[in-house]
């Protein structure tokens, strides 16, 4: 089959389906945004995936971890979250009883992304996470910021 073919769905075999068992879900995991107050983040990752939540895509063991510099807690990163996929959401407005539950697998971690110390605290949060959520270690890192940060975070996610 030539990638044109996939491109146009013939014979497109999708690889997260099992056709004897239904649709799969990933693993339990954690999905860190660096860069998380962005535009990127509001219009497009959040409602993704509130979007899979809704659909039954997301894993049960789940947490995305917000990490950016602005000075915020958890509660007021799910409000915001919740604003974002109420207007850029195919699915909205947001279904109250399905946010319960999406929103408290949002939390957010406020630093820049030259400075160790957010790094090791962002350690300690994930560990604790894993611990309580089941995780397993399993992670997920999506950079939402400007190309030019990337050796940054990069370099201290190695090291940290």
């Amino acid at each position: 089959m030539t990638v044109k073919e996939m491109r146009r769905g013939r014979n497109f075999i999708n690889p997260l389906r099992d056709n004897a068992l239904g649709t799969k879900v990933a693993d339990p995991c954690i999905l860190v945004i660096f860069g998380s107050t962005g535009d990127l983040t509001a219009r497009k990752l959040l409602p993704a995936l509130y979007n899979l939540a809704h659909d039954a895509q997301l894993p049960s063991h789940f947490a995305c971890v917000g990490f950016a510099r602005r000075d915020k807690n958890d509660d007021i990163f799910r409000q915001e979250a919740k604003e974002d996929i109420n207007k850029f959401s195919r699915n909205n407005p947001v279904d109250e009883n399905l946010y319960k539950n999406f929103g408290t697998q949002l939390y957010y971690h406020q630093s820049t992304f030259d400075d160790d110390e957010g790094y090791k605290s962002l350690d300690a949060k994930l560990k604790e996470l894993d611990s309580r959520l089941g995780t397993k270690g399993n992670r997920i890192f999506y950079l939402s910021t400007q190309p030019s940060f990337f050796p940054t975070i990069i370099k201290k996610l190695k090291k940290n």
